[in-house]
């Protein structure tokens, strides 16, 4: 068998595993399945390629729980390590105006953009970057979404208000419980109020605030 064949076979297998589950009031649905939507239901549909955010992991679902208790109808949000898209995607279905992703990851930014047109999204509503955190980001921001591990998250903190409206919320997750303490202590140092903390198996999330 050749090489390529047992790549594509490796990139394959997984999807037999992934199926459609829910997080709140969005069903987030593999791209390739069949599904019946539900009443009051948002359908979120993704196919994550190799790039991180199908939903399944705690950190995703955290995110998505944290931003549909928030009012995001008509707000311009920014998805730091947009991964597939999925927070970003996410904030439009539930009605905000704008949303810009960036990764750092070439097949991501290619994913997160493909699975913005599966879900009917693309420029300037829908925009996704390729860049190391802001460096091609400008403006400000109503909502901050960072999906990312606590080392980039306590590096991004001394950044992130700079891309903040005065009323802006700055939601994050990706942070092992071990190292919540870590994060805490950035937010203190560089000005953030945590408003909301939630947890699932060990791992956190944050709302903050500017102070």
């Amino acid at each position: 068998m050749s090489n390529t064949v047992k790549e594509d076979d490796y990139a394959n297998s997984w999807k037999q595993y992934y199926k459609p589950l829910s997080i709140g009031n969005i069903a987030v649905v593999p791209e390739w399945e069949e599904y019946e939507k539900k009443e009051n239901e948002t359908v979120l549909r993704i196919d994550p390629g190799m790039a991180f955010g199908t939903g399944t992991h705690e950190t995703t679902s955290l995110c998505i729980e944290e931003i549909q208790k928030y009012d995001i109808k008509g707000e311009n949000v920014l998805d730091i390590g947009c991964g597939s898209g999925i927070l970003s995607i996410a904030s439009l279905l539930l009605g905000a105006e704008k949303a810009v992703g960036v990764d750092i990851d070439a097949l991501a930014v290619k994913t997160a953009i493909e699975n913005g047109e599966v879900n009917g999204f693309k420029e300037p509503e829908y925009t996704i970057l390729q860049g190391n955190l802001t460096d091609k980001v400008s403006g400000k921001f109503d909502v901050v979404v960072a999906n990312i591990v606590a080392d980039v998250i306590i590096l991004f903190c001394k950044d992130v208000a700079s891309f903040m409206k005065d009323d802006a919320v700055f939601i994050t997750s990706g942070i092992i419980d071990t190292r919540e303490q870590d994060v805490i202590d950035a937010f203190d140092k560089y000005g953030f109020e945590i408003e909301k903390r939630n947890t699932e198996s060990g791992w956190v999330c944050f709302q903050c605030k500017k102070k």
